[in-house]
This record gives structure tokens, C-alpha cells and sequence, in this order.
């Protein structure tokens, strides 16, 4: 692979909080807004897309001949400013970012996290594993760009992150290491409220046992909130069940109770 090592050389790509390309800690400026949309529609699409399909993706534009210039003159604008002509490969009319940038992504960071998570023999590695997978996070992928042809990728990598999160909860929570179980979830929950109810009936017993009933039922509260304003339904009977029970003052934490 040496012969590639030009191609991505002190070039970063962030896609996950924010939107940029560096070159050696530097911003890349870009000659046109229509070649750093090419990069991350490109990026969103790793499998690589016709033509016709970024054309009417990204301009909503027909497959014309001048419709067609418009995105030579995009892909030549995206190669000057990546350095090469190789950075973006077209194989039998599809097009794709070279995978050597796509491995100078903060996504593939994240993946290989994942993946040595998977892998790792102890719970140290493990966790290890998970916070390097989290340390490269900022936030939702490609943030600035309002368009459907993103939807399904932000969707996708939220679910990497929210994983990584509910992973990393689990293992503090099976050391009763509460605070920091807690700080997971929440946060995991923080990214995606509808990842599924037992986790934010974890997160009350949590909440419960590091910072008081009045937190735990703060957050149930907050969670019928969201239920009724976005997706008009309400908490699962055992949810509503477990709130009264922690206003009364129970705690309800399964690693607690083992221990007695």
C-alpha cells in the first residue's frame, strides 16, 4: 500500500459533530460549495452511487448533459482540493471516495472501536476499546448538512455511538461504578430517547441511586414529555409503575439487590 500513501497523507475527515476537512491540523478551503457537498454525500455513501443518483441527491437535477458538466466540474474541484486524482475511484459508472480517506475518517475510528470492543478478552480492554471508539464523537454526523440523502447514514452512526454508550454503562453498572453508569446511559439516551424503554428504566433506578428519587422521577417526567409531544404515546404500565414506586422511595437497583 505505499503507493497510496500519498493520498490521504495529514489529511482528517470529521464528519461526527461537525463538517471539515483538515490537512495537517488546517481547514481545507473549498473553491465551491458543490465539491465539499460531493465529499460527504460521497462519504455517506461508502458503497459509492451513479451519476444520476448525486445529481438528483444533491441538485435535483436530471441526468442532461449540462447536469452532467456540472459534476465534472464538481469531482475536478473535490480532486484539486483532496490532491489527487485518485481520491475519488470510478468503477463501471460508480463513484466513491478512495477507501484510504474513508479510513482517515473519524467513522472508521469509531467502527474499529466498536469492533476491538467485540473482540476484547477482558472487561479493561473492553472498556478501553469503547473509549477510544467515544473519544473521536462530537455529536451527530454531518451536523450541517440538511438534506434526506444523509438521513439514513446519521441514523446509522447514532446507533454506533448510542451502542458504545449502553456497552460502556453496562460495564461500569456490572462494577458498581453507579455515577459513571449513569453518565453513559444518559448520555446514550441523550442521542436516541427511543432506543428502547428498559434502558430509560435503567437510567431511573440509576439516577435513584447516585442522585435521589426526585432525579429518577425528574427524568420519567421529561420522558412522558417526549412520548406525548413526538410520537404521541405514553410509558409502558411497568414504567409508570416503577415511577411511583421510586417516589415512594424504593430504589429498584438489580446490581444493588444482588449485593444484600
Amino acid at each position: 500500500m505505499t503507493g497510496h500513501a500519498p493520498i490521504t497523507q495529514n489529511l482528517q475527515l470529521r464528519t461526527l459533530g461537525d463538517a471539515v476537512v483538515l490537512r495537517g491540523g488546517q481547514p481545507l478551503e473549498w473553491p465551491a460549495h458543490s465539491a465539499e457537498e460531493l465529499l460527504w454525500y460521497l462519504h455517506a455513501h461508502p458503497e459509492g452511487a451513479y451519476r444520476a443518483d448525486l445529481l438528483m441527491d444533491l441538485w435535483g437535477l436530471e441526468d442532461t448533459p449540462a447536469a452532467g458538466n456540472r459534476f465534472r466540474v464538481a469531482l475536478h474541484r473535490l480532486r484539486a482540493t483532496l490532491g489527487s486524482v485518485v481520491t475519488v475511484t470510478e468503477v463501471r459508472g460508480r463513484y466513491a471516495l478512495h477507501p484510504d480517506l474513508l479510513t482517515a475518517s473519524d467513522t472508521a475510528a469509531l467502527q474499529e472501536g466498536l469492533q476491538a470492543a467485540r473482540l476484547a478478552r477482558t472487561d479493561a480492554e473492553r472498556e478501553e476499546a469503547l473509549r477510544r471508539a467515544l473519544a473521536c464523537v462530537e455529536g451527530e454526523y454531518l451536523p450541517q448538512v440538511r438534506a434526506d440523502w444523509v438521513e439514513e447514514a446519521r441514523a446509522y452512526w447514532r446507533s454506533a455511538r448510542v451502542r458504545a454508550h449502553v456497552a460502556l454503562a453496562a460495564l461500569h453498572c456490572a462494577r458498581r461504578e453507579c455515577p459513571l453508569s449513569t453518565q453513559a446511559l444518559g448520555r446514550a439516551l441523550q442521542a436516541d430517547p427511543l432506543i428502547g424503554e428498559d434502558h430509560h428504566q435503567r437510567l431511573m433506578t440509576c439516577l435513584a441511586q447516585t442522585r435521589g428519587r426526585f432525579e429518577a422521577v425528574e427524568h420519567y417526567r421529561r420522558y412522558r414529555r417526549y412520548l406525548r409531544q413526538e410520537v404521541g404515546d405514553t410509558p409502558m404500565p411497568d414504567t409508570v409503575d416503577m415511577a411511583e414506586r421510586l417516589k415512594a422511595g424504593e430504589l429498584l437497583c438489580p446490581e444493588a439487590e444482588r449485593e444484600l
